[in-house]
């Protein structure tokens, strides 16, 4: 749980704006220097090796809890061959598939592939040999000491090249790069462990949701849902890394196992003021400007989301944050190139932010939610959101750090908005809030500060400054992460 507690301590634990330094401390009663937390023992992450980490209440009287799910542990048994399949797939690519912003990795990866093989191959030929029969000295089978008898310098600098490589492959190739490949490679034994994860993650939101223990089959057509059973108004969920891309699927299936979670209710005519709103920004922004203005979408995102829970649905999920996230490279990493990516999204496979869209002959629009039994031609009347509609209701904050040189920065992470915007034939409306940080950039995109290197594990060390212009109380890259976050909210 060390990553939990680093990431606690930066979003809770040395927060002033939290709780008034006025207030004593929860512990001792004495002049207030950091925020307290406490770990507590919970049946509902079902592992003895976790445990649920709480807060006292905040200004807003918000309490917060803090869970981890924690996934490494399935992905167990990943070998050099997993990964060795999944570059072979990453290099035996057409450069047209490559995304520019990567292309430059790609070549270095080609560069370091080609140099390995060089290194290996030179060690297994007869150097020295060759080289006496090019100078014409075929029959001499002597080494002598002015030749530093390179009969055995060739193999053994191999030999030692390998243990590098080795070394190289299996403490860092294999612990930051085996897990992913994979996860997001299709083969056979690897589906059963995304299955595992998948469904741990799954079984761990609808705990937290209290719908765990509900069974949908049993529960009689038309009949009230039940009050759900969780101490919770709201969910975040936070995601690192791969992690970004579990939760992803994640937050996938468990909304498409809910979504018709909703109490219709007595009222023939029932209303949803919120979501007809949320769709008419949409619609208006297909049908006559062609953009988006962010900022309202996410402030109907959340009034979107509280209507649903009022319509008795148990989706608490406000918002998605993803810190370093490769689904920047989505086409290659989910799909077989862009075409193929965009193809999935419009079948829904995966979701995006706006959610698709579909026609309704009846309103003559577009909408991410769908008429049951109802002959309406208003959308503002109750409609059931689509499965994959959750991002309609969930706002998603992807906060990252732009590569330099590959090295500097974080080349695994980047923007999201146009990876995963609703793609339409005459516009593309994004509603990712992707916030450029460790440096902060401008409006046109440059720099504010240094790059410093490899930022990929970064995104909540207090430590880490870039420069003279990061003159925030914090730095710049842990004030968005808790103002996306935003604890004090309800």
């Amino acid at each position: 749980m060390d990553t939990l507690r680093g990431f606690v301590d930066t979003t809770w634990v040395t927060d002033e704006s939290l709780i008034s330094r006025s207030r004593p401390d929860s512990n001792n009663g004495q002049q207030r220097i950091e925020n307290p937390v406490w770990d507590k023992p919970d049946r509902r992450n079902r592992s003895f090796e976790l445990r649920r980490i709480t807060t006292e209440e905040a200004s807003s009287g918000a309490r917060t809890d803090f869970y981890e799910f924690y996934w490494a542990h399935l992905m167990y048994g990943t070998t050099w061959e997993h990964l060795k399949a999944w570059v072979a797939d990453l290099l035996w690519r057409s450069p047209k598939r490559v995304p520019s912003d990567v292309f430059n990795a790609w070549i270095a990866l080609w560069v370091v592939s080609v140099a390995a093989g060089l290194v290996l191959l030179a060690s297994l030929l007869p150097i020295s040999d060759m080289r006496q029969c090019l100078a014409g000295e075929c029959d001499e089978t002597a080494c002598d000491v002015s030749r530093l008898c390179w009969s055995w310098i060739g193999p053994l600098g191999g030999a030692i090249g390998s243990i590098a490589v080795g070394i190289v492959v299996n403490v860092y190739l294999l612990k930051y790069f085996g897990d992913v490949a994979r996860y997001v490679k299709a083969a056979p034994l690897n589906v059963a462990r995304r299955q595992e994860i998948r469904e741990k993650g799954v079984e761990l939101l609808e705990t937290l949701m209290g719908v765990r223990d509900f069974d949908p089959d049993k529960h009689r057509n038309g009949a009230a849902y039940p009050k759900w059973d969780t101490e919770y108004d709201r969910i975040i969920v936070v995601s690192h890394s791969l992690g970004t891309m579990i939760a992803y699927d994640i937050l996938k299936a468990t909304f498409a196992r809910m979504n018709r979670y909703l109490n219709k209710g007595k009222q023939a005519r029932k209303k949803q003021p919120h979501r007809h709103n949320l769709e008419k920004l949409l619609q208006e922004a297909i049908e006559k400007s062609g953009m988006l203005d962010i900022n309202e979408y996410r402030r109907l995102q959340n009034l979107a989301w509280q209507e649903l829970k009022e319509d008795g649905n148990p989706w608490l999920v406000s918002d998605f944050i993803t810190l370093g996230s490769p689904l920047t490279h989505a086409e290659f990493l989910l799909a077989h190139d862009e075409e193929d990516l965009r193809a999935q999204q419009e079948k829904r496979i995966l979701p995006t932010c706006p959610p698709a869209l579909e026609w309704d002959a009846k309103t003559k629009h577009q909408h991410f939610s769908y008429q049951h039994g109802s002959n309406s031609t208003s959308g503002e009347y109750f409609r059931y959101p689509h499965h994959a509609a959750h991002f309609a209701f969930t706002r998603w904050t992807n906060i990252y750090s732009k590569s330099k040189n590959i090295l500097w920065g974080d080349i695994i992470s980047g923007p999201l908005a146009y990876q995963f915007n609703l793609s339409t034939p005459v516009t593309k409306l994004q509603g990712i809030l992707d916030i450029p940080v460790l440096p902060e950039q401008d409006f046109e995109g440059h720099a504010k500060g240094s790059v410093p290197f490899f930022t990929h594990t970064k995104y909540w060390d207090m430590t880490v400054r870039t420069g003279p212009n990061d003159s925030w109380a914090v730095p710049y890259h842990i004030h968005k992460l808790r103002e996306a976050i935003n604890l004090l909210d309800k």
